[in-house]
């Protein structure tokens, strides 16, 4: 008997207008006409722990160690400003826009989550933390020079928003890109 599996991730999701306004600085930096996949500014979110490929059973439990992390925890503002790339702009695989005011309370988030699902059997993620919100990712070197001259100039910031909930998202992948579903909002506070 197949055990049907869920590619899963917990997230903090954005405002509408923070995805227009990511959107606009997309659109200034697709400029530079580099090999770049963009990320539809609708799929973004900010990802605080991907659990990948689990069994559906356990999508639950992962739910219920989202509700006791969150227990005690208040809605806070966040900011999005600062354009970077791992693993730099002078060497990019991947665009992000990193996390400013906010984000001790966001690194406080993420590691009571983190806690609750490795409580829940789940395993701790190897590599450390890194608030951000992936734009692009580089498929080639054509036009790289001047996209990093670009992002390396732009000066961006984006609207303060409220985080009122963490989101547990189902991932589809398919031809076109992902598609993403929520599974449940768990509301802080």
């Amino acid at each position: 008997m197949d055990i049907e599996r869920v590619r899963t991730f917990i997230a903090i999701e954005l405002p509408d207008s923070v995805k227009v306004q990511i959107g606009n600085l997309e659109a200034s930096l697709m400029k530079a006409r580099a090999d770049v996949k963009w990320v539809d500014p609708a799929n973004m979110h900010i990802t605080l722990k991907f659990l990948g490929e689990i069994a559906l059973e356990r999508v639950t439990v992962a739910q219920s160690g989202v509700r006791d992390a969150l227990v005690g925890l208040r809605p806070f503002t966040l900011s999005l400003s600062q354009l970077g790339a791992f693993p730099d702009l002078d060497r990019p695989r991947v665009l992000w826009i990193g996390c400013s005011n906010g984000i001790d309370i966001l690194l406080n988030l993420q590691e009571e989550i983190e806690s609750c699902l490795i409580a829940q059997e789940f395993v701790r993620e190897a590599r450390p933390f890194s608030p951000h919100l992936t734009i692009g990712r580089i498929r080639s070197p054509k036009g790289l020079g001047t996209l990093t001259d670009i992002a390396k100039e732009m000066a961006f910031e984006v609207s303060d928003f409220r985080v009122e909930n963490v989101a547990v998202v189902k991932s589809q992948l398919k031809p076109g890109g992902p598609a993403y579903s929520v599974i449940e909002r768990v509301a802080l506070g």
